[in-house]
């Protein structure tokens, strides 16, 4: 077994905290919870409701970047970041400018360093990313027609606060295979639908 010295293993060290932050992100107790319950892989949909500011998006870029990167982390010690189930292909979903000022760059400092491609496919942004673990995943708007979402068959998707119901139910259908979808919201933009499914569900787990 190679050896390295301890010089080495501080420059390892200092490299994956600049090229592979996510390693190292720390939730806070709200969003650990959430971790927790999407990686457990015992619900369907998830949902995090908070205000702004507590992380959310953050936890989101997070949860796909361990999904598609696994890697020892103490927060994202569970079955569904450890080895994905399902299809390898996903999808994120927001408003435009949340897609272009918030999404992307998250994305981009929590990825890995030079582990993915991106290309706009006609969009005016990245819509398109690949990574080198056999994970694709596109970004789409809601702005978008619904019938854009449908035909293909996916393993996860993140909706970054409230979808249209149309686009909600049509990518629900792409799970064909199975699969996990989470939401991060901010309560006061909430529409009904969604409160009155999730919210209020006794169902509800979070």
């Amino acid at each position: 077994m190679a050896q390295i010295t301890k010089q080495e293993a501080m420059q390892i060290l200092a490299f994956r905290k600049e090229r592979e932050k996510y390693r190292y992100f720390t939730p806070n107790g709200k969003t650990e919870q959430f971790i927790k319950l999407v990686g457990k892989g015992e619900v369907f949909i998830s949902l995090l409701s908070a205000a702004n500011g507590v992380g959310k998006t953050a936890c989101g870029a997070n949860i796909a970047a361990h999904l598609m990167y696994p890697c020892s982390c103490e927060y994202f010690n569970y079955p569904i970041y450890k080895n994905f189930p399902f299809e390898k292909k996903g999808r994120i979903v927001s408003d435009p400018t949340t897609i272009s000022k918030q999404i992307i760059p998250e994305l981009k400092k929590w990825f890995p360093f030079s582990r993915y491609q991106t290309t706009n496919e006609s969009k005016n942004f990245e819509s398109k990313w690949l990574t080198d673990t056999g994970f694709e995943f596109d970004l789409m708007t809601y702005e978008q027609d619904p019938k854009e979402f449908e035909s293909v068959t996916l393993g996860w998707a993140w909706f970054d606060e409230p979808p249209p119901q149309e686009i909600y139910k049509a990518t629900v259908s792409r799970m064909r295979k199975g699969g996990i979808i989470y939401i991060t919201q901010t309560p006061l933009k909430g529409s009904a639908w969604l409160y009155d499914s999730f919210i209020t569900s006794k169902d509800r787990i979070l």
